[in-house]
């Protein structure tokens, strides 16, 4: 489905094209929903996991399972894991990347996949064999997945202006006047609530904002300058397609916006951190001290889910998930348990999906066979236990950066409203959300409606993927896949 609205082109995707694949006769659905498993397993993962170079085994382990070489449909497919230099105090990015050659004498396109927060490059295995797709094309690919600086298998230096000892500097300058009780079944898409009004205290809001902009600069240096010393070490002069999930999408779409000139295509996979806030330190300081709030993301009189929040969960975020990854490796099997408790239902539930989507029909490769089994389950799970317990500083970056809500202290949305037309014109920007996503993706399509309106830019597209949630990507891979190979095609187009 193609729909036009206000000059944004936006695709509900489905599967566009139909490839010779037989189907094996010993095919079966998976239908066995594993929700424990036995004390001896966990034991066995925990133990594993305090041997040095484990998390590089399940790497590697992943790339077997996923995307095997000696499978007919992946014969002459260059793979490759590599540690990549980026800057002269030793630091480095883990990447595993893909190659086909169309043709030797043919120049070679660049995509690079930057994971969001709590993942790594393996989030991304059941995209892994989107090079497939590009075979006898125009142009030879080459698909890089990398762990984000301070990831995985990365190096995870500190952000220089940041005291890691220190508590995390927190929201105060707001107070809610809110009498009404919550009912779920009135909240503006399923998160919103309106209140009556909120006091800013123009004073906080300033000693907070004169403490908070320095360091997300230096943030939004270290890691934009972390993907930039990977391309340079890579010879890339551009980036074609930069792909970037949720927190690995905001430095995706920070990066493009910094250096317009470095990518030619940005995709933004449920960005977070879009919308308008008035908890942004963007925001104007306003005229009076007592507020109407507006459900509008892109106003500054936007509270988000603050209304809904409870004190408990804004104190775990500053105070208790900060710690969470490193303590679950010091809870033993038990903390395997947790972790696998968090993640087993949401990766077996593609099971589901590829019901819905017309079962054993949506398959087109035999890549695709292992989505959703319990050995890919159980291998996704002990490789992304092992990718966070090694401990990143990114679990304090991210509370600096989001407010409880999950908003940027620092929008995307102004990132790109502050620049100007002849930088983001020059590169073609995606966004992209799952129908089911809990991020704002209201205020991603009104970013490309203001973009177009105030830059006068139809270079800006607005997508869905269909049965995909906010890790669209793992929930949906057909139709991510799908969005990704049609995105590249349309470049090649003349």
């Amino acid at each position: 489905m193609i729909a036009i609205r206000l000059g944004i082109r936006q695709r509900h995707l489905g599967r566009f094209h139909v490839r010779n694949f037989q189907l094996p006769a010993n095919y079966k659905p998976n239908g066995r929903f594993v929700n424990k498993l036995p004390f001896g397993k966990l034991l066995n993962i925990w133990w594993k996991s305090l041997r040095p170079g484990r998390l590089e085994e399940l790497q590697q382990a992943l790339l077997e399972h996923h995307f095997p070489l000696d499978k007919a449909e992946n014969k002459g497919i260059k793979r490759e894991a590599k540690k990549v230099p980026i800057d002269e105090d030793g630091n480095f990015i883990n990447e595993v990347a893909f190659e086909v050659v169309n043709n030797e004498s043919y120049q070679t396109k660049h995509i690079v996949f930057i994971h969001g927060y709590g993942a790594s490059l393996g989030c991304f295995a059941r995209n892994f064999h989107v090079i497939n797709k590009l075979r006898d094309l125009k142009y030879n690919y080459k698909v890089h997945f990398l762990d984000n600086i301070t990831f995985a298998l990365s190096s995870n230096p500190p952000v220089k202006s940041i005291d890691y000892s220190a508590p995390i500097p927190q929201v105060n300058h707001i107070k809610m006047t809110d009498t009404k009780t919550t009912v779920p079944q009135e909240l503006y898409k399923k998160y919103y609530k309106l209140i009556e009004s909120y006091k800013f205290d123009a004073e906080e809001f300033k000693k907070s904002r004169d403490e908070m902009v320095p360091v997300l600069k230096d943030m939004e240096d270290y890691y934009t300058s972390a993907l930039d010393g990977w391309r340079k070490s890579s010879n890339i002069e551009k980036i074609d397609f930069l792909v970037g999930h949720s927190f690995g999408g905001y430095w995706s779409g920070s990066y493009a916006v910094k250096n317009p000139e470095k990518v030619n295509e940005l995709v933004l996979l449920s960005p977070v951190g879009v919308e308008r806030t008035a908890y942004a330190v963007t925001a104007p300081i306003p005229e009076q001290e007592e507020n109407l709030p507006s459900l509008d993301p892109t106003s500054y009189n936007f509270l988000s889910r603050f209304p809904i929040l409870s004190q408990d969960t804004v104190y775990k975020w500053y105070h208790v998930q900060p710690k969470l990854p490193r303590l679950l490796k010091y809870m033993g099997p038990w903390g395997v348990a947790k972790y696998y408790d968090m993640w087993y239902s949401k990766l077996f539930a593609i099971n589901k999906v590829i019901k819905k989507l017309g079962g054993s029909n949506v398959f087109q490769s035999d890549n695709e066979l292992v989505y959703g089994s319990n050995t890919e389950c159980r291998l996704l799970i002990e490789y992304l236990y092992n990718s966070i317990t090694t401990g990143t500083k990114s679990d304090i970056h991210v509370k600096y950066l989001l407010t409880p809500a999950t908003t940027s202290r620092w929008p995307l949305y102004d990132k790109f409203m502050d620049s100007n037309k002849e930088a983001l014109s020059k590169f073609k920007l995606h966004i992209v959300y799952g129908q089911y996503d809990f991020m704002n993706s209201e205020a991603g399509e009104k970013l490309v409606k203001e973009l177009q309106k105030t830059f006068d830019l139809d270079t800006a597209q607005y997508h869905t993927v269909p049965e995909g949630g906010h890790n669209l990507y793992i929930q949906n891979p057909f139709g991510t896949n799908e969005l990704l190979e049609k995105i590249v095609k349309d470049a090649e187009a003349p």
